[in-house]
């Protein structure tokens, strides 16, 4: 019995010993790496980026237990493990030598009798900057791109005296790097990041731009901003007849306020300069001096002229320069108003609503050529709230007296505004962009008359050119068409001038 037990034991030894000798042929060995696609399995490489997904080949890599990049473990499946393949995606937080000068470069695989290593170069791609952009004092630069890794130093184009970066940290994700900019005045060129892996560049200085004006008609001693990108270093605003601003104040990098000057008499672009250089408006300043038509709608310096000086009112009314200057302070000259005399019930039609008042403007030319398309053009006028606006809206509707079925446009301030109100300090330009005017389809009243709409249609298409039109004197009236109870009389007290058509916005 103990022979057959002896025996027995040598031949499971024995076993053993075999199975051992045919899972481990020797120590295992990386011989080359490649891509997993096997039309191009003969593509081997010694460098790759973090995230890609390889094959690592050799002997005896059966068995694998573990795999380190740069001594990051990585995931890999056994299921595809072999002798002579190891599968594996190389980590994505794998050291690279932008974020360790020390770093090993190199793969290892430990398996259950061996280890084996190799030298692979882990590299990030180039990096890139999408874009830049200023803190509130111009003296912080925020670069934004990718891989912002490794680096080493940021550089301006100055003329004279150092052009590194006086300081930068660089975020956790390498997106954006925030760097303090050295004094003097930069020449047109570009900014440029070295990296471990390359450099990157950005055309610098960034020009300044005037994106809008609060008030494009303003008076002399009123105070209005500017809204743009850029605004480092402003020291001047130039207005039309190259009268300089005063009290200019640098609220942002994307806006500054100014005083309005005396003298004004021409029409021109507002100017600005800063350390970025120049840039001018996108419409002209104080429109108002001349009218021109077409293009003007009414200035409302004649109440009955059949011009685009005048209009007619009904409960809508007109204010003389003197009365604008007391009830609308800081207009330029006359203007037309509309006073909410009555109560105004939610969704009863704008034609319902107590007679709130509304403005009709006279059938004056647009545009010198009726062929060109809408696209690109803007409906402006200058506005003054009396009370703060939080309730109702402006519908401008196009058509004739008691006739206004042809487009329609809904202006309500409030709703967009955080506050949950409308309540600017003094007289603002509004932008409405024609595509905005739209067709009354999806209306629930019987003649097609917008009088009659109970709320602001769905389903309207803007025109295409404004041959379209079939009738360009303008309709502005209140509507309370939200489902929001009664406005109470007099809440809404609002006065309109300078009625236009402009290309661009």
């Amino acid at each position: 019995m103990k022979m057959k037990l002896l025996f027995l034991l040598i031949i499971v030894a024995s076993i053993m010993e075999f199975a051992c000798k045919k899972n481990d042929g020797g120590p295992p060995m990386i011989t080359d790496v490649r891509t997993v696609d096997p039309t191009k399995k003969d593509s081997l490489f010694k460098e790759a980026v973090p995230g890609t997904l390889i094959v690592i080949q050799g002997t005896n890599l059966n068995g694998a237990t573990t795999v380190f990049f740069n001594d990051t473990s990585a995931y890999f499946n056994p299921v595809y493990n072999t002798s002579t393949n190891l599968i594996v995606t190389i980590p994505a937080t794998a050291q690279t030598a932008a974020t360790n000068p020390n770093v090993k470069n190199q793969i290892k695989v430990v398996t259950n009798h061996g280890t084996a290593t190799y030298s692979f170069t882990l590299y990030l791609p180039p990096p890139t900057i999408s874009s830049i952009s200023f803190d509130n004092t111009g003296t912080i630069v925020y670069i934004t791109g990718t891989n912002l890794e490794g680096v080493q130093k940021i550089t301006f184009p100055l003329p004279s005296g150092p052009d590194t970066a006086l300081s930068y940290n660089v975020n956790k994700a390498a997106t954006q790097i925030t760097a303090a900019i050295p004094p003097g005045t930069a020449f047109q060129d570009s900014l440029r990041v070295y990296c471990t892996f390359g450099e990157a560049s950005y055309p610098y200085p960034p020009p300044m731009t005037i994106t809008s004006v609060s008030n494009e008609n303003g008076t002399a001693g009123t105070t209005i901003t500017l809204n743009g990108t850029n605004f480092v270093g402003v020291t001047q605003v130039m207005f039309p007849g190259n009268i300089p601003g005063t009290n200019i104040v640098t609220n942002s990098v994307s806006q500054i306020s100014v005083t309005v000057p005396a003298g004004i008499s021409s029409i021109d672009t507002l100017r600005i300069t800063g350390a970025l250089g120049t840039a001018s408006s996108s419409q002209p300043f104080d429109t108002y001096l001349a009218s021109p038509s077409p293009g003007y709608l009414c200035n409302f310096e004649n109440q009955w002229n059949a011009d685009n000086t005048g209009f007619v009112g009904w409960t809508g009314g007109y204010a003389d320069a003197p009365t604008t200057a007391t009830n609308y302070p800081g207009g330029t000259g006359a203007s037309g108003f509309i006073l909410q005399g009555s109560p105004m019930g939610n969704n009863s039609g704008v034609g319902s609503q107590g007679n709130p008042g509304f403005i009709q403007l006279n059938d004056v030319p647009w545009v010198a050529n009726t062929g060109t398309s809408v696209a690109g053009y803007s409906l402006k006028f200058e506005i003054y709230v009396k009370n703060p606006w939080s309730a109702g809206a402006l519908w401008i509707m196009m058509g004739d007296w008691y006739g206004w079925h042809n487009y329609l446009a809904r202006y309500a301030p409030w709703s967009t505004d955080p506050s949950g109100k409308f309540a600017p300090s003094g007289w603002v330009t509004v932008t409405i962009p024609l595509t905005q005017l739209l067709t009354i389809t999806g209306g629930s009243n019987s003649d097609n008359n917008t009088w009659d709409l109970v709320s602001y249609p769905t389903g309207g298409v803007p025109a295409s050119k404004f041959s379209d039109y079939s009738s360009t004197a303008l309709c502005f009236a209140l509507n309370n068409d939200q489902a929001n109870g009664s406005i109470p009389a007099n809440t809404l007290n609002i006065a309109i001038d300078n009625i236009r058509i402009v290309q661009g916005q």
